[in-house]
């Protein structure tokens, strides 16, 4: 029931093992110019070291009109990319949702489905990764994904923000990875209000990420729920 109180468990080790984020390859966001949006996987931000798989993944741009434009992505090489042409001047939100669906661990292995369908399961849950994009000085306005953050920029000092259904999350953790860093820091766990924040050193770009584990709504067939997102700014 997503009225019941939410109880988010941050893990020391990472959910997934490795950061996914969302970056756009070209810094220019000029009228007409093609935009390549680059789905990077690993721990070498901003490198990709692996591509992920595009099933059940849905790339889009949210131009400052408001317009949804689906982008298709396939893999190239070591990274997911898509392309996209701008058509409106101002800043835009790129985004992807990959959500991989409720999976068991039976003894026969991992297998597609729930307990009704996997009764036998040690386990079942619900894979879900999104991440986020700015272009420029976007603002700190929530897409509406399942989960993401949002951050603003004031006084030298971003302010994070991290939301599950639309509402703020308290105590999780925030890493970020700023680009040419040899890993990634934490820059604090969220308050009451779902932010934290962080007081960059020098320019260029940097990822913010946030992974947790959800218990399930009551009554599905799957015990929880893990989530990653990653946000991408530049400043």
């Amino acid at each position: 029931m997503l009225g019941r109180l939410f109880i988010a468990t941050v893990c020391a080790a990472s959910l997934f093992a490795h950061y996914t984020w969302l970056a756009p390859a070209d810094s220019s966001w000029q009228v007409g110019k093609a935009v390549t949006l680059r789905i990077g996987h690993g721990h070498k931000f901003p490198a990709s070291e692996e591509a992920i798989g595009t099933r059940n993944l849905e790339l889009f741009v949210i131009a400052p009109s408001g317009a949804r434009t689906v982008v298709p992505a396939k893999s190239q090489g070591t990274a997911v990319e898509g392309v996209f042409t701008v058509k409106e001047s101002g800043p835009h939100r790129a985004a992807f949702v990959s959500d991989r669906g409720i999976v068991s661990r039976t003894p026969n292995g991992v297998r597609p489905g729930g307990r009704d369908k996997n009764p036998n399961a040690a386990q079942a849950y619900r894979t879900v990764r999104t991440a986020v994009a700015y272009s420029g000085s976007a603002p700190a306005k929530p897409l509406g994904l399942e989960v993401e953050l949002t951050v603003a920029l004031a006084n030298g000092v971003w302010e994070v923000t991290l939301l599950r259904h639309g509402k703020p999350v308290a105590g999780a953790e925030v890493e970020v990875f700023v680009a040419g860093a040899a890993k990634a820091v934490s820059a604090g766990k969220t308050g009451a209000n779902g932010k934290v924040t962080y007081k960059p050193t020098g320019k260029g770009a940097a990822m913010f990420f946030a992974e947790m584990k959800d218990p399930a709504p009551a009554g599905l067939h799957h015990d929880f729920v893990n989530y990653s997102t990653a946000l991408y700014v530049t400043w």
